[in-house]
């Protein structure tokens, strides 16, 4: 599954929801962010004092390496923006992240996965091409100190129905005022529409592949377990670079899918990029 740094979110002290006016303006900006699994964005560096402004964001852009689609052995390199929202205030609403905010976080989670050819690779022959798909929905999580806890769940609403979810938990380390790291481990878990979408053959497709692929319809469930870590750097106190770098082990059904075996039960991603902080409106 591809994965991606969605908007950051928004910190609170104590819980604070988003106003439901504000929701589609979140759920824009995360789906801009692009090829996203949506895992929580990592905490600035603290030499990167906020701005003065109504709106404080990061924009920026990254390359990231990627399999070429999910259950393939071949990796393909993309480019991605990268947004992360830091201070937003309406009248009478204040909501603020300054740096690694410690607290409840409720924030939007995107899943998109880029459209699969059958030209793309041998392995899928006679398989039919996929236009791209897109999940939404939220997640939340915990902010410490030292480290951060978080849960997603999307429900599909282009190219599949019915849920995934993901969790992760980070360990959080800054061991100076211009780095920061987080390492942790994540799980993925599927449903059986999504499962069948990306990685079922149909009898048809079973036929047409000249006997290279059996058919196959996972139930979904668990379908992944890895490891993701991020590195921060700040170059000044506007812009920081981005090093992302993540391992996935396919996992239960979604492992025995031929499609799998003929590809890679491995997924993983390496992703580099630079943001910059503007700040706008306000005093």
């Amino acid at each position: 599954m591809s994965r991606s740094s969605p908007a950051r979110p928004v910190a609170l002290l104590p819980v604070t929801l988003l106003p439901a006016a504000l929701l589609p303006v979140a759920l824009a900006l995360a789906l801009w962010a692009g090829p996203a699994l949506a895992d929580p964005s990592l905490p600035p560096p603290a030499a990167m004092a906020l701005p003065a402004g109504d709106l404080v964001v990061d924009l920026g852009v990254a390359a990231r390496l990627m399999p070429r689609y999910p259950g393939a052995d071949e990796t393909a390199l993309r480019v991605r923006p990268l947004f992360g929202l830091e201070r937003l205030k309406l009248p009478g609403v204040d909501f603020v992240a300054d740096g690694p905010a410690e607290g409840v976080i409720l924030y939007p989670s995107v899943q998109f996965q880029g459209e699969r050819n059958a030209s793309d690779q041998a392995d899928l022959t006679g398989m039919r091409d996929l236009d791209w798909t897109l999940g939404v929905g939220l997640g939340a999580g915990v902010n410490r100190k030292s480290w951060r806890a978080f849960a997603e769940v999307r429900a599909g609403v282009k190219g599949y129905s019915g849920l995934t979810a993901r969790a992760g938990a980070d360990l959080l380390w800054a061991p100076s005022p211009q780095t920061v790291l987080a390492v942790g481990p994540r799980i993925d878990l599927v449903g059986q529409d999504y499962a069948r979408t990306w990685f079922g053959v149909t009898p048809a497709e079973a036929a047409a592949s000249g006997g290279k692929l059996a058919a196959f319809a996972p139930d979904g469930g668990l379908a992944s377990a890895g490891l993701a870590a991020s590195w921060g750097w700040a170059l000044n106190d506007r812009a920081m670079l981005q090093v992302e770098a993540g391992w996935d082990r396919r996992l239960g059904e979604i492992a025995d899918s031929p499609l799998v075996r003929k590809g890679s039960r491995d997924a993983v991603f390496l992703s580099t990029g630079v943001t910059w902080r503007f700040g706008v409106g306000g005093s």
